[in-house]
Parts: C-alpha cells; sequence; structure tokens
C-alpha cells in the first residue's frame, strides 16, 4: 500500500495499491506507527507521541487491552454497516433519506475506522504478525481491503456531501435514479467487503497478535499506548463520542431500537 494521504470531500487523493507482497503494502503511517517496534506513534496529521513520554506523564491505571479496544472498534463499525444497508435500501425503493445521515456515517468511517483503527492495525498488529512469520496472504488481503475501502469511503463521501461542488449541486448521489442505485451499489460493497474482514480479523488475526504478544510485557505497552493516543486524538470520551453520533443517526432511521431485530419465535 502506499502512502496513505489525509483526504477531505472537495479533493480526495486516490493511490494505487499493489497486493504482491505484505510487506511493500505497509504504508509510511504503518511504520511510524509502531511497524519497526514500539518507541514511538503517530496517529492522524499532528499527533507524535514519544512512548517513554507517553508512558511517564501518565499515571499508571489500568487501560483497555489491545485487542478488546479494536474489537470494539469493530462494534462500532458494524453498527454504521447496519446504517449504511438501512440507507441503500431507501435509496433503492425510493424511500426518504437525508443525504446528511450517509454523509456524517462515512465521515466517522473516515476520520475513527480508516484514519485511526486502520492504522493501529498497520502499525502495531500487521508488522508483528509478519515478522513471527504468521498469516502473510491474510494480511496482504486485509492490507488490499483497507485500501478499496477507503476508495470506496471517499466515494460516498462525494456522493452524499451537502456542499455544493462545481457543475454536481449538493449530494450528487441522490440527484437522479441511476446515481441513487450508483450509490446503493457502493454501500453494498462495502457492506460485503467488510463484514467478512471484521471477522476474520477478529476470529484469527487478534488471537495470533496476542499469542506473538504473550510475554505480557509488549502486549500491556502496545495497549498503553493506544490507549494514550486516542486519548491524544480525540479526548477522554475517545470512541464514545462516534457512539453517541451513530446512536443519534440510527434514531432519526428508526433503527436504534434493538428489540426490533427481534423476529417472531417460530411455532
Amino acid at each position: 500500500m502506499t502512502d496513505h494521504e489525509r483526504t477531505d470531500t472537495a479533493d480526495p487523493e486516490q493511490h494505487e495499491h499493489s497486493p504482491r507482497s505484505p510487506r511493500p503494502a505497509m504504508n509510511r503511517r504503518a511504520m511510524l506507527l509502531g511497524g519497526a517496534g514500539i518507541g514511538g506513534l503517530v496517529v492522524g496529521a499532528g499527533l507524535t507521541v514519544g512512548a517513554q513520554h507517553a508512558l511517564a506523564s501518565q499515571p499508571a491505571a489500568p487501560v483497555v487491552p489491545a485487542t478488546e479496544e479494536l474489537m470494539t472498534d469493530h462494534g462500532l463499525l458494524k453498527r454504521i454497516l447496519l446504517i449504511y444497508r438501512n440507507c441503500g435500501h431507501r435509496l433503492t425503493t425510493g424511500d426518504h433519506l437525508d443525504p446528511a445521515l450517509l454523509f456524517h456515517s462515512a465521515q466517522m468511517v473516515h476520520s475513527y475506522i480508516e484514519d485511526f483503527h486502520e492504522g493501529i492495525e498497520e502499525g502495531y498488529v500487521f508488522p508483528r504478525l509478519l515478522r513471527a512469520g504468521k498469516l502473510p496472504d491474510t494480511i496482504r488481503t486485509l492490507l488490499t481491503q483497507h485500501d478499496v475501502g477507503r476508495k470506496l469511503t471517499i466515494a460516498i463521501i462525494r456522493s452524499t456531501t451537502t456542499m455544493d461542488m462545481p457543475g454536481m449541486g449538493s449530494a450528487p448521489g441522490f440527484a437522479t435514479a441511476d446515481s441513487r442505485s450508483d450509490l446503493a451499489r457502493t454501500l453494498d460493497r462495502f457492506i460485503t467487503m467488510y463484514e467478512p474482514h471484521e471477522a476474520r480479523e477478529d476470529t484469527i488475526v487478534f488471537p495470533a497478535f496476542r499469542e506473538v504478544t504473550a510475554d505480557g510485557r509488549t502486549f500491556d505497552e502496545i495497549s498503553e499506548q493506544i490507549a494514550h493516543a486516542q486519548q491524544q486524538r480525540f479526548g477522554d470520551h475517545g470512541v464514545s463520542n462516534y457512539l453517541d453520533q451513530i446512536a443519534d443517526i440510527e434514531r432519526q432511521l428508526g433503527i436504534y431500537d434493538l428489540a426490533a431485530f427481534t423476529p417472531p419465535a417460530p411455532e
């Protein structure tokens, strides 16, 4: 994967990705995140944290284990996939859908899942597995899917932005029946890829990562660095701010009530 640039909705840049080898697929951000060790951490624009300084300046306190944190992030993404599925259905049937709901959901994927969560995976999890000779083919596929996912997210953001774009107006993905169908297909592609992507990481990749950091000290240090980076990037509330936004979108779409997903019991 080539160096992944930060993007905005006005002029996102996309890059070529070669799935031939897992090591060239590591981007510069991944190397800074910890591919070369656990000496430092860079996440997002302007965030640089020396591990020793971070650990020395933070009071000793229990932190969420790295794998648990990553799986919690996957739970957040699963809820966005439910939003995507509901929005895709509305786009296909012609039911009312506020483009802002889909736009803000995609922005959360971009800013948290892709810019932070996947950076942690690419910087801490994948390099250690590769150095241990574990799951090279799986990691190669996961890296390719990270790259494809970012391109799909850019397409969703462009299609749903409420800002006027020259010659396109606002929310161009909602402009015609064809554009709505194209956007629904983009959402479906994202869902279809990320459901097995998350499942494979939760059941294969993260347990393998726990195995190669079984000495405990390395795993604890990584967990502390991830927690500190998250706090520096997102504040004291961390992922809970995103969960609040997701819950609000779910309410507006009528999919917040968990009981509504319960089917009738078979007779």
